[in-house]
């Protein structure tokens, strides 16, 4: 019921803006072709990562304190490897790239650690591919859920990523 009503809220908002707008059958078809072209390139969790997320992310930190949580993103897989608060990831032999050792603590809001605390972290490889959406990469590669120590600090060795970028040469970039 309540997808159902999210559906019919989100179909009712898009003839609003076509009302607002007086959108013409020309501006609807290169519309309707725009949205035809992210499906057909594979990129609408792409799209909804970079257009919508960040307000569910708003919405899940109403009422909420301490750090504000920040995007899954589309290349986010759930179940990835446990590890312990010092580790590695998991990596293929001879990773190309930079060492890069991330560290830190995750404390409550008065400051003290806390034991047992989870990091998920996954990031692309020195080419900027991730595992479970790029053939060529094992699954799991450069993917942990690391669970920090007695006083929630963690210390993750990877290599450090390509730079985040959203394709170009697709209709979302």
């Amino acid at each position: 019921e309540r997808v159902s009503a999210i559906a019919k809220d989100v179909l009712e908002a898009l003839a609003g803006v076509i009302d607002k707008h007086g959108i013409t059958y020309p501006e609807y078809r290169v519309l309707k072709q725009w949205l035809i072209d992210i499906g057909q390139f594979g990129e609408w969790p792409l799209w909804l990562d970079v257009f919508l997320e960040h307000n569910v992310e708003e919405v899940a930190y109403r009422g909420q304190h301490g750090t504000k949580g920040s995007i899954e993103g589309p290349y986010y897989v759930a179940d990835a490897k446990t590890l312990p608060s010092k580790c590695e990831l998991p990596m293929r032999d001879n990773e190309v790239g930079s060492k890069l050792v991330f560290e830190g603590q995750v404390r409550d809001l008065d400051g003290n650690g806390l034991d047992g605390a989870t990091v998920e972290l996954w990031h692309a490889d020195d080419e900027g591919y991730y595992s479970y959406f790029a053939p060529h990469i094992p699954d799991g590669n450069l993917r942990g859920t690391i669970v920090a120590d007695g006083e929630g600090r963690f210390e993750i060795t990877t290599i450090q990523p390509a730079p985040y970028q959203i394709p170009t040469d697709g209709p979302t970039g």
